[in-house]
């Protein structure tokens, strides 16, 4: 029953892919001055007026269910201990709006007693420190991200003249997948991924785009290459030698029926293994789907010239 699941996950994934992945046609001999790859990626900090969100997570509209939710939470900061206190600030941070801060005004200057309204503001003021501390830890993370994706675009560009020759050749793809080896990949760092295509795409910028989806895919042939079956020769190369690899392994015997099920396997354990909706599984779903699409038309090629 598991593998059913699995295989319909799969199938729907791969029908609702976008195609973020498959590079984008850019014009032969087009080139990228290597200051354009440094792309601001938007940077989202976390301010106290993020949101009208209740404890609970969810929006209200009701001032009084507002008021008591926001109580609610402030009780539970104000019996917290230390430890719990971060987990819970760390949780309800998007609660941390203008309203919650007036909130815990009110209910400091309403307090009957200097005791109670000095534990209030001590409160106050233990919150502020921990959300701050999380923007500088989130911010410092997000220039981590983007140093270390500036230095694998970077190793695309041509050492001789420091431009991008784009479409990327395979020289400029060796040199991009040698830099991904051994990098922390995560979700932050795909995040900042596709925050940069974002915005080279609003600045019509498509050589750049061009390249940072070639980065996606230099990353998802890390992930996928198990070296195990003959199609890892093909997940393995760049796009560009894909038309030989599977004439190789064709040749070596693996047939169409092969090629389906271990890419079927493939892709549930992109669906199994990996956090639902996350970039890592969109990234990897979306390579095996450009390697379906690919390995479909090879195969009823040679069917057809049979």
């Amino acid at each position: 029953m598991a593998s059913v699941s699995a295989s319909t996950a799969a199938m729907t994934l791969v029908a609702t892919a976008k195609r973020t992945v498959a590079p984008r046609a850019v014009m032969p001999g087009a080139r990228v001055p290597a200051d354009k790859c440094r792309v601001a990626a938007p940077s989202r900090r976390l301010r106290p007026r993020a949101s009208h969100v209740s404890r609970a997570g969810n929006k209200t509209s009701d001032p009084v269910t507002e008021v008591a939710n926001m109580d609610s939470l402030i009780d539970l900061l104000v019996d917290a201990d230390e430890e719990q206190l971060l987990k819970l600030v760390a949780e309800n941070v998007l609660s941390f709006d203008q309203k919650m801060w007036i909130r815990i005004a009110s209910r400091s200057d309403a307090a009957e007693s200097q005791e109670e309204k000095d534990k209030i503001m001590t409160l106050a003021s233990k919150c502020m420190k921990i959300i701050e501390t999380m923007v500088e830890s989130t911010e410092d993370t997000i220039k981590q991200s983007s140093k270390l994706l500036q230095d694998i675009v970077a190793a695309a560009a041509n050492p001789d003249t420091g431009e991008f020759d784009v479409p990327l050749k395979a020289d400029a793809l060796a040199r991009m997948s040698k830099k991904m080896e051994g990098a922390e990949v995560d979700e932050r760092m795909l995040n900042t991924v596709y925050a940069w295509i974002r915005k080279s795409d609003e600045d019509k910028l498509d050589g750049m785009v061009h390249i940072l989806q070639h980065l996606l895919q230099c990353y998802a042939a890390r992930e996928l290459d198990a070296g195990e079956t003959p199609l890892d020769s093909v997940i393995a190369a760049p796009a560009a030698e894909w038309p030989e690899k599977f004439e190789e392994i064709i040749a070596g015997g693996f047939g169409e029926e092969a090629f389906n099920k271990d890419l079927q396997q493939r892709m549930e354990k992109v669906v199994l293994n990996l956090p639902n909706g996350s970039y890592a599984q969109r990234v990897q779903a979306e390579y095996l789907k450009e390697v379906e699409d690919r390995g479909k038309d090879i195969y009823k090629a040679k069917e057809a010239a049979a």
